[in-house]
């Protein structure tokens, strides 16, 4: 929260209220009334807006699974899972690019937590709910998507029937960490129930300092590099890590895979000479950001929640077409 709310306020807004302590300060000591009531006004008039448009984080929904999974899956209802570790829930925060005119009235920006972009993007294209499992201690949770608890020693069998019913399944790849025993888990019964042309990865964004975008990125290359072969993932005994081939990971890090790469969208493999690969399983399209120049600035234009619209909704889509 303390990280999401410094992304929303930044330098230019602590600014910005530093600006308006001073005249309220001077105003008070007989200074201008009509500056001091003019600065006031579009300080105000930014941060309500700033209200409005995140107004989404303050619903909170966490129910339990046992109360959603069974007649979830039962139903045959459209829904997207997202997958990520337990722990890891909104530590990845974008611009969300909503408002950013009237929001710059006072300094601050909107963000997003990686889930919201997730499930609003499938929100937009399916008209349906997404669903996470967290950890049975998360108190707090940005809205948007339902957040299910599940006990440490309980989540596997719910998040199974979850993965095997889920018409999109997105797999958020945290920053600063590698790829666990419980993900690869996820990734061998997403590979065993054939649901592995219904899966993206997204990374976190490339343009903010220490997002862990690199080391996401590396991940990504291991977890191509061990869908080369699936049986390496499906034989292995439950609870072990695959082996991963160190040069295989340079191939797809160097060679396959974007440097702005901001996820991959898999595919069933029908041949093809447009295709990464076409003698195996792993057949996926990189999502990429742009990098364009501001008029003024001349600077980077920054990764935003509508930075990562076109390779999931491309993926939803594509997944509406394997289903049919």
């Amino acid at each position: 929260m303390l990280l999401r709310l410094w992304r929303n306020i930044g330098c230019f807004g602590f600014l910005n209220l530093g600006l308006l302590l001073l005249v309220a300060l001077l105003v008070a000591e007989g200074g201008p009334v009509v500056l001091g009531s003019c600065v006031f006004l579009l300080f105000a008039i930014g941060a309500l807006r700033m209200v409005w448009l995140v107004r989404f984080t303050l619903r909170v929904r966490i129910k339990e699974t046992g109360d959603i999974v069974p007649e979830l899956v039962a139903s045959g209802a459209r829904y997207c899972l997202i997958l990520r570790p337990f722990g890891s829930a909104g530590h990845i925060i974008v611009r969300s690019g909503r408002g950013r005119w009237a929001v710059t009235l006072a300094g601050m920006k909107v963000t997003s937590t990686m889930e919201q972009v997730v499930s609003r993007a499938w929100s937009d294209a399916c008209a349906c709910e997404a669903y996470a499992v967290v950890d049975p201690s998360l108190a707090l949770a940005p809205g948007s998507l339902v957040y299910m608890r599940a006990e440490h020693t309980a989540w596997k069998e719910p998040v199974e029937q979850l993965i095997d019913a889920a018409h999109s399944i997105v797999l958020i790849l945290p920053p600063r960490q590698e790829i666990r025993t419980s993900t690869w888990w996820e990734v061998r019964k997403i590979v065993e129930l054939q649901r592995l042309e219904r899966l993206t990865v997204v990374l976190p964004p490339y343009d903010v300092r220490r997002s862990g975008y690199a080391q996401a990125r590396g991940e990504l290359c291991k977890l191509l590099a061990v869908l080369e072969d699936p049986l390496c993932l499906v034989d292995l005994r439950e609870g072990a890590d695959p082996s991963i081939s160190a040069d295989r990971v340079a191939y797809y890090s160097e060679r396959m895979l974007p440097p702005n790469t901001l996820g991959v969208h898999f595919f069933r493999n029908e041949g093809g000479d447009s295709l990464p690969r076409d003698d195996g399983p792993v057949m996926f399209v990189p999502g990429m950001g742009v990098d364009r120049r501001t008029r003024f600035l001349r600077r980077k234009t920054k990764v935003s929640e509508f930075t990562y619209r076109p390779l999931l909704l491309a993926a939803y889509r594509s997944d509406a077409d394997e289903s049919s």
